[in-house]
């Protein structure tokens, strides 16, 4: 059975591939190739299946501006409305700034605040907003919330009220929490439902070690939180951004990736780094013909993700 399951997703990864070789020809656009959109949970936005990450487009110090702005325009006119980018994310924020003059009403834009106090979170959010040249972000998360002392950056002159403010303010739309450990802590911010939406790691490997699909998604779905899964390919080797790195998860589960990420109840978005024009057009395709997994594709997906779990450990840092 599952030598069976193996050659299956294995013809559909190399189908992918196929479908991508020709990636250097332009892409014909038309109304009918578009992303499919669903709606971010109680935001009511229309979000793009795909989102680009600008983590190695920001960190990468050989990209320039130039190349960034070419991309993220091929990534809007393929149908990617979702741009996630953070202060941390090198220069990400300054790159986006020509592009977003252009076309800041074709995307939803999202970026984040690591500052714990009030004063802090509403400081970071005015950096973003002179960086990016924009009179508003769509979000703002609280950056690696399992990080945070959940008690002072939930409290009343903790980030959470600056970014409550922001929102007040009209500076921000919407309030999220993002991560990668400590899922428990997460049920906290959620439990104040001052969270619009949520990022944080969703793949068929993690689930076995840091299980955020348990933990934080029956809760976030049950206060109507929008999500977003990130690290969908396990991240990139060694969390390297600042030059190009593969992801973590081996090529061969690429597509079994992405269509367990998406088939999660409740996810809108997959976030995903992508650094160039092949990594774009080949995430656009796997999204764009998703299926949703058979009852065995996730049984094999499941045994799997445990094998590589026990390899990778807790490499997102600490589970509780």
């Amino acid at each position: 059975m599952s030598e069976k399951i193996s050659r299956r997703l294995f013809i559909k990864e190399i189908g992918l591939i196929g479908g991508i070789a020709l990636a250097g020809l332009p892409f014909n656009s038309k109304a009918s190739d578009k992303i499919p959109k669903r709606v971010l949970g109680r935001t009511g936005v229309q979000v793009s299946t795909l989102a680009l990450g600008m983590g190695p487009l920001g960190i990468n110090s050989n990209i320039q501006s130039a190349e960034v702005d070419e991309l993220v325009s091929l990534c809007i006119d393929m149908g990617i409305n979702y741009i996630d980018v953070a202060p941390n994310y090198g220069n990400g924020e300054e790159k986006l700034a020509p592009l977003l003059k252009k076309r800041r009403e074709e995307v939803f834009l999202v970026s984040k605040v690591e500052e714990s106090s009030k004063d802090g979170a509403l400081r970071q959010v005015s950096e973003s907003l002179n960086k990016m040249q924009t009179a508003y972000l769509d979000a703002v998360h609280l950056h690696n919330f399992g990080g945070f002392d959940t008690e002072a950056v939930l409290g009343k002159d903790g980030a959470l009220a600056g970014l409550m403010e922001a929102r007040k303010s009209g500076l921000i739309k919407f309030i999220g929490i993002s991560g990668h450990e400590q899922p428990a802590k997460f049920l906290k911010a959620i439990e104040t439902d001052e969270i619009d939406l949520v990022m944080t790691v969703l793949n068929f490997v993690d689930r076995h070690t840091y299980n955020f699909e348990n933990i934080l998604l029956p809760e976030a779905k049950k206060r109507k939180a929008g999500i977003a899964a990130m690290k969908v390919l396990g991240g990139a080797v060694g969390m390297q951004y600042d030059k190009p790195m593969p992801a973590l998860l081996p090529k061969e589960h690429y597509t079994s990736a992405i269509r367990y990420s998406l088939g999660l109840p409740g996810v809108a978005t997959l976030v995903i780094g992508l650094k160039n024009r092949e990594e774009i057009l080949q995430a656009v395709e796997a999204v764009r013909n998703y299926e949703e997994l058979s009852d065995d594709e996730k049984l094999y997906l499941d045994k799997t993700g445990r094998e590589l779990a026990e390899k990778w450990g807790a490499h997102f840092g600490p589970v509780s």
